[in-house]
């Protein structure tokens, strides 16, 4: 399930749909006295010249829902939509009306990167001169680097910013627009700029984003809130494919990507489908959150990898095992591996501790009693700390100790990810494991890369997995007279 079908035929025209497939359903029925939405689509299509397209209109109509007191009913409205859908178009029609007849003072736009908001204030300039009516009432604009905002000649202003703790800080904003929300990956952003609006009584923020990993704090926050119903003023617009849907479902695109047919081709959703992972394709094409959005192993391989009932029994006389060390020394993971006849490795977890003080307090004795063939480990890393007992004075006869340096160490990292792509390494699914394996991402180094501990957490069990599996297969596991001690010379990869 969730994989690409080897077979997957053009469908009939696909359309986009214009319904989010989640929504907050509006409190009552949505008139031109009940929302907003249908004065921004009169704009669009009188003043700018630029109509919205459906789920756009769907998306001002519901997002704008009026208070019987005339205020907007949500303060917040998050819209998550699949890449190239219309977000930047949504964004700067939202934005002028605002500027123009909204009544807006202040319009604010912030990104995790300030480009992502120059973007939208780039192309409102150009639409501004376009237009005759509206480039009347420029007054100012300000492109100074740090500095860049434009004001009419009524005082309203639109300024642009990059999303830190500092942004909007002394500002009262009624529009705040926030990007790619799903970059946020911490809440030292959000509560800068959320505040800017509380003394507006009309304020919003429109949060237009794709879908986000595990480690989009704030995006997946407010989507939960939305969802559960437990802050009425949050708005949740989602067009995104059905859990748990086959990437190849036309269906779920159309759901998903509600500009098929305007802005996005049919065509263009199979290429992806044939050349992206399936965690990228998932929350870039299919607006579902994964994960990671860049895991240095396919997620979707790893858990199709797994085998509880499996284990080394059998494999004891070609059994590697690896040992790794947290940077901050407060996690320790040793894992076994062995090659199957038929070619594929099984990889286990043997032990984890807290601390090298309770690595080193066991780690002699376990090695004994599993007796691997081969015992690999990183010396140029914390396992360091271990290299009394990984290099012994008096190395075992019938026992290879390999250090991974260098370009062993690219070779371990990226030879693991290939391998479970293809679906030939198994394991047992251990929790830990997953966790590390799941939170490890790509560190680029060269024409390689090699594991990068996501967010400052753990990935050891990762490095130990992919050190024993390179163990495994490249070091011979025939009986030998003399110990052997392995050092690399490759230059780092």
């Amino acid at each position: 399930m969730g994989r690409a079908r080897a077979s997957s035929k053009p469908s009939e025209k696909l359309t986009g749909r214009r319904e989010p497939r989640l929504a907050t359903e509006p409190l009552r029925r949505l008139t031109r006295k009940t929302t907003d939405g249908y004065s921004v689509i009169d704009f669009a299509n009188g003043v700018l010249g630029e109509p919205l397209l459906p789920w756009q209109e769907e998306a001002v109509i519901r997002g704008l829902e009026l208070n019987p007191d005339g205020t907007y009913r949500f303060r917040v409205v998050i819209i998550l939509v699949a890449r190239q859908n219309g977000k930047t178009h949504l964004s700067r029609v939202v934005t002028l009306w605002k500027l123009f007849v909204g009544g807006a003072r202040l319009v604010l736009g912030v990104g995790q990167d300030v480009s992502l908001a120059r973007e939208v204030w780039t192309a409102s300039q150009d639409t501004i001169r376009d237009v005759p009516e509206l480039s009347a009432e420029l007054d100012k604009v300000s492109a100074r680097n740090g500095d860049e905002w434009l004001r009419l000649t009524s005082g309203a202003r639109y300024k642009i910013s990059a999303a830190n703790r500092s942004a909007g800080r002394g500002l009262s904003v009624d529009h705040l627009n926030f990007d790619e929300i799903r970059q946020q990956r911490d809440w030292l952003a959000w509560s800068a700029l959320s505040k800017t609006t509380n003394a507006r009584p009309s304020a919003q923020v429109w949060c237009i984003s794709n879908a986000g990993d595990d480690e989009s704090v704030v995006l997946n926050h407010l989507r939960d809130a939305a969802l559960a119903g437990a802050d009425p003023s949050i708005c949740i617009l989602e067009w995104s494919g059905p859990d748990g849907c086959d990437l190849d479902d036309p269906a779920a695109w159309a759901q998903a990507n509600p500009g098929l047919g305007h802005t996005v081709s049919e065509q263009a959703i199979r290429s992806a489908l044939g050349t992206d992972p399936p965690a990228v394709f998932r929350t870039e094409v299919l607006c579902q959150r994964v994960d990671s959005l860049d895991s240095a192993v396919d997620l979707t391989a790893w858990k199709d990898c797994r085998d509880p009932a499996g284990n080394l029994d059998s494999l004891r006389d070609r059994v590697a095992a690896c040992i790794d060390v947290a940077p901050d020394g407060q996690h320790v993971t040793l894992t076994a591996a062995a090659q199957l006849d038929d070619g594929r490795v099984r990889v286990e977890p043997v032990a984890a501790w807290s601390s090298t003080r309770e690595a080193r307090a066991q780690l002699a004795v376990l090695l004994d009693q599993i007796r691997p063939r081969v015992v690999a480990w990183y010396p140029s890393g914390p396992a360091a700390a271990l290299a009394p007992i990984l290099r012994p004075s008096k190395p075992q006869r019938d026992r290879t100790y390999l250090e991974l340096k260098g370009g062993d160490v690219t070779a371990a990292c990226m030879g693991l990810a290939d391998l479970v792509t293809a679906r030939r390494i198994l394991h047992p699914g251990d929790g830990l494991q997953d966790a590390h394996v799941a939170g490890a991402q790509k560190l680029h180094q060269g024409d390689g890369w090699r594991f990068e501990r996501r967010g400052g957490g753990h990935c050891d069990a990762a490095y130990s997995a992919a050190g024993a599996v390179y163990a495994a297969l490249t070091v011979p596991v025939k009986p030998r007279l003399r110990p052997q001690v392995i050092v690399s010379r490759r230059k780092a990869g």
